[in-house]
């Protein structure tokens, strides 16, 4: 994309709104990473782009749409993050410190039914040392 670094972000506010109107919401959160990608989009753009977008009464359905996105991202980070702080509490009140090897296996890991699975595991393993082969 070649525009003037002023022209770029309304450009770009232009072609989310389009987006926004003809394609369903699962295809419009992939072309909008495709659009990132393509027009390489910074972070600090994106904030100004969701500036601009709640600026604008065309786009107010847009800003309603990325709010609610943001809190789902927010709300499922926090359950992965909460996931994640509970096997390694349970691991710690059974056999007390835990190896840095293992917090970073457990912290890498950020499917919530994987964490769900080594909930379970750090409550039947006998030994720490066999909890690292699960990870």
């Amino acid at each position: 994309m070649n525009y003037k670094k002023d022209e770029r972000i309304e450009v770009i506010r232009h072609a989310y709104s389009g987006l926004f109107q003809l394609a369903s919401r699962m295809l419009f959160d992939k072309y909008v990473d495709f659009i990132d990608v393509y027009a390489e989009v910074s972070e600090q753009e994106q904030k100004s782009l969701y500036h601009e977008i709640i600026q604008h009464k065309e786009t107010a359905m847009l800003a309603q749409y990325i709010r609610d996105k943001g809190m789902q991202q927010g709300m499922q980070q926090g359950i992965i993050q909460k996931a994640k702080e509970d096997v390694i509490e349970v691991l710690e009140l059974r056999f007390g410190k835990i190896s840095p090897e293992i917090i970073d296996k457990i912290n890498q890991t950020n499917d919530p039914a994987k964490l769900k699975e080594l909930l379970k595991k750090c409550v039947q393993v006998k030994e720490i040392d066999h909890f690292g082969f699960i990870c």
